[in-house]
């Protein structure tokens, strides 16, 4: 893929003509983020009342968990050139561990090993402006509708592989190649007939930003995701896909007014497991108009995911988004992990407001709301999925921390037993959905 500039969209290029280039930005939580601390770690806790699924609760009771992550890692430097990183992950539900033997004299979490494993480990090295990371490692680009580390998430993300960053023309230029998956799988039960499948994930692509000063941001990328691992995506069965993204985004503060806009064109081709060939057209949407001032910023906008209401063309406008930070959009009760089959329409109001500022410590509001509708659904099947409120009171108490008391409630409409991830049967979509947390996060 050609590294030029005539990749960045008109708009784009236009922009960069008018305004004095500012410093580049180096994706976050990447190697290439700065600074990287040499020791480091973290303990968080999530003790969690859900009562998200809507389903009888005679069948399905409210849950109430502590899930525990933590982590350790250290960054070496043999020499001013090359990056050791190593970051170990342990991530349980506190009680559920299983006793290594049927009679032990011992508590549950005694000898289990099963939850620690490789969240980070790669080599980087330094060479003039450019600096290559192999191994296995974090990354978000851009806002983190296309790809994140989705840190929400006990368990989080990262991916094996090599990228490369570059300081270039006033930007910065991320490269990455990714094998998210690769599979050697038995086909039969029968050892001596055993086959093996050397299907693969593939993620790769390009990725700039550009700071035009130091209110206006903006990014170009182009993205190709090949998978031959047999899937299913909301209803989707496919044999195999060969995916290309195009997208660009845009954000700025002009006075006390703010704004943001994303578009994420996504074409190529699908075939199911029948031998049917589709050919891919889909997108993704993001607006935002909001006002900052010195301690509240407010949102209006909307993010929507392009859906496919006919099942028998041979055609597909589902947008498939495979490596997005579900949580921090289509509201934080993770009904909309995957896009569903008729898509989703997103409405939207987000408030962060200071409540206290001390020396050293703070006390912040976050709150949401979210009405969601189908982006395309059949005549009669285009109710609502429902409205989503949510908050957030962040503490700010101690270095290096944030305590977080949060609620949400889901109020579903007639759309809403059509949500994989709310595990709903078609008579059960008019339960009300909720959940309450307690998340102390300490680093050091």
């Amino acid at each position: 893929m050609s590294t030029s500039l005539s990749r960045i969209p008109l708009l784009t290029a236009a922009l960069a003509a008018l305004v004095t280039l500012s410093q580049a930005t180096p994706p976050p939580e990447s190697p290439f983020a700065i600074p990287q601390p040499p020791f480091f770690g973290q303990v968080r806790t999530r003790t969690e009342l859900d009562n998200k699924a809507m389903t009888d609760t005679s069948v399905n009771k409210t849950l109430l968990s502590t899930q525990l992550r933590t982590r350790l890692g250290f960054l070496a430097t043999p020499s001013e050139k090359v990056e050791i990183k190593v970051e170990l992950q342990d991530i349980r539900t506190l009680g559920s561990e299983p006793n290594p033997t049927v009679n032990a004299q011992q508590t549950a979490s005694t000898g289990n090993a099963k939850g620690v494993d490789l969240l980070q480990g790669y080599i980087a090295v330094q060479e003039g402006p450019v600096k290559v990371a192999l191994g296995r490692q974090k990354m978000t680009l851009g806002a983190g509708r296309y790809m994140s580390t989705l840190e929400w998430s006990p368990t989080s993300r990262a991916f094996d592989g090599i990228s490369a960053n570059w300081a270039v023309a006033g930007g910065d230029l991320t490269g990455l190649v990714f094998l998210v998956r690769d599979t050697l799988t038995s086909t039969t039960t029968t050892p001596s007939t055993a086959a093996a499948t050397d299907d693969r994930l593939i993620l790769s692509g390009l990725h700039y930003n550009i700071k035009l000063n130091d209110n206006l941001t903006a990014e170009a990328s182009i993205f190709y995701d090949k998978s031959t691992v047999p899937n299913v995506y909301s209803g989707d069965t496919l044999r195999r896909y060969d995916l290309v993204y195009l997208g660009q985004r845009s954000a700025g503060l002009f006075g006390l007014f703010s704004y943001e806009e994303e578009i994420l064109w996504q074409a190529g081709t699908a075939q199911t497991v029948s031998g049917t060939k589709l050919t891919s057209a889909a997108y993704q949407l993001a607006l935002r108009a909001g006002i900052v001032l010195p301690k509240v910023k407010a949102n209006l906008g909307l993010d929507l995911m392009s859906g496919d209401d006919n099942a028998s063309d041979k055609k597909t406008t589902l947008y498939r988004a495979n490596y997005y930070f579900a949580h921090a959009y289509y509201g934080w009760m993770d009904y909309f992990v995957n896009n569903p089959k008729y898509g989703v329409v997103d409405y939207r109001a987000d408030v962060d407001a200071m409540l206290w500022q001390g020396e050293t410590q703070t006390i912040a509001l976050k709150g949401q709301y979210h009405y969601f509708t189908p982006q395309k659904a059949p005549s009669g099947q285009d109710d609502a999925y429902g409205q989503e409120v949510d908050a957030e009171l962040h503490l700010g108490l101690y270095p290096k921390s944030n305590i977080i008391l949060g609620a949400g409630v889901f109020l579903p409409g007639g759309s809403a037993y059509k949500l994989a991830a709310a595990k709903l049967s078609a008579t059960a979509n008019d339960k009300t959905g909720y959940f309450v947390y307690f998340m102390p996060t300490f680093n050091f």
